[in-house]
């Protein structure tokens, strides 16, 4: 009887799974796969601060699933429950916003793989879901670069100086990877831009990274993040450190200093959000063990506990390390690893085998700090400058997963490189059900 192996998520561990389940089991092999998302393309979310500074186009960075792996049927639909007992999928097909008729379905599985990625997590933050940005989606990504031209243009027509400068203050949350690209790609779209408008001048325009640790890029080497500190404060980025996000409003963010207890509302009409991630909250209503972080409880293996035939990786699992000292970061680099060893386990079970634990040492980290600058920890060797920001390019240009992407990036930032950026703003990227669900992000 064929066998129907269902993957919930599209993210990179979800198509890891899929895309190595297609060359581990030929056309010949009886079994189904099938990958179920709310949106019809896999985004590469490495480079969606490289569409916050105007660096790629949106299109660029997204990839048609159902042109990728050709071995596996795709369902476009929203997850909105899952039975790992019964190893069902309930989505929601259509979008009544757009008035497509929606029609809720259930998929069975034999195999039932949840990778459903993670969600932001606002930390019960006032005002900061809705007063708030968000680097998740390509459509967010998009409306930052949109909404800083946008404000530029408006700051160009105001004469008061004040009201001028609360225009132009950026705000960014969180200064991780994600925060720190962020705000080096915002940083360096502003300050090009700034000269082609009269009535602004570069001293109107305020960028505040704020962060609750003691550092930036606590991720990595202490020499690396003080080098990345150092170039954003020479491009004119605020770095307040040991001060969390405390509100936000339409006009304003409101910041605490953890040190001295003093609070502080910044006039800002932008607030950029990185400072943190949860798991899709679908799996909280799935019945299965969640543990510390939230995330589905599994063996090394990736099983769910429980569910021999249940599997789960990524930002939504909480996969032990080997020595039982904690589990895996949720990063894309372990969940593109995370899936091929899940399906080499479900062939392993298709053919009667055992599966085998999941182990990997990560190779390093990289990250873009400003124009031509960059932070590198790879294989232990560290690297800075305009070395490391080359290679952040070639690494995750090699990374795309198509030929037509590379090409595209390549020639954009040739383009870019030769002409400087536009002031146009964009139409905006690919069309999802709702820019604000992450459910399978």
């Amino acid at each position: 009887m064929t066998e129907r192996v269902v993957i919930v998520g599209a993210g990179f561990g979800g198509m890891a799974v899929a895309q190595h389940l297609s060359s581990l089991l030929p056309e010949s092999e009886a079994c189904d796969i099938v990958v179920v998302d709310q949106n019809n393309f896999s985004l590469f979310t490495p480079m969606l601060t490289e569409v916050v500074g105007g660096d790629v186009s949106p299109d660029d960075i997204v990839a048609a699933i159902r042109s990728l792996t050709p071995r596996v049927t795709f369902e476009q639909g929203r997850v909105t429950a899952i039975d790992a007992a019964a190893k069902t999928v309930t989505i929601t097909v259509g979008d009544k916003a757009r008035n497509i008729p929606q029609v809720e379905r259930t998929v069975q599985a034999d195999h039932l793989v949840i990778a459903l990625g993670s969600v932001n997590n606002f930390h019960s933050i006032s005002g900061l879901p809705q007063h708030s940005l968000t680097v998740k989606s390509v459509q967010e990504a998009d409306e930052i670069r949109n909404r800083a031209i946008t404000l530029l243009e408006r700051a160009d027509e105001e004469p008061d100086q004040e009201k001028r400068r609360a225009l132009l203050t950026f705000v960014v949350g969180g200064a991780g990877f994600s925060g720190v690209e962020t705000m080096a790609a915002l940083n360096d779209l502003l300050r090009d831009l700034v000269s082609e408008y009269a009535s602004v001048s570069p001293g109107d325009i305020h960028m505040i990274l704020v962060h609750p640790g003691k550092r930036i890029l606590p991720e990595l080497d202490s020499g690396l993040a003080g080098y990345a500190g150092r170039k954003l404060e020479d491009r004119g980025v605020e770095i307040r450190l040991s001060t969390e996000v405390t509100g936000a409003s339409a006009d304003y963010v409101e910041v605490k200093d953890s040190g001295s207890g003093k609070t502080e509302r910044i006039d800002a009409y932008t607030c950029v959000w990185t400072g943190g991630v949860k798991p899709n909250p679908v799996i909280d209503s799935a019945g299965l063990q969640l543990g510390k972080h939230h995330g589905i409880v599994v063996d090394g293996c990736c099983r769910v506990q429980g569910h021999s035939d249940v599997w789960a990786l990524g930002d939504c699992a909480e996969v032990p390390k080997p020595d039982g000292k904690g589990t895996y970061a949720p990063t894309a680099q372990n969940a593109i690893r995370e899936g091929a060893q899940v399906a080499r386990n479900i062939v392993a079970r298709l053919k009667g085998g055992s599966p085998e634990p999941f182990v990997y040492h990560p190779i390093g980290e990289l990250a873009i700090v400003g124009r031509r600058s960059g932070v590198a920890s790879v294989y232990g060797l560290h690297f800075s400058g305009i070395v490391a920001w080359a290679m952040w390019r070639a690494i995750y240009l090699a990374k795309l997963p198509t030929l037509s992407q590379r090409v595209r990036i390549a020639s954009h930032w040739l383009m870019d490189l030769a002409f400087g950026r536009t002031t146009v703003v964009s139409t905006g990227g690919p069309g999802t059900t709702n820019p604000k669900d992450e459910q399978n992000s």
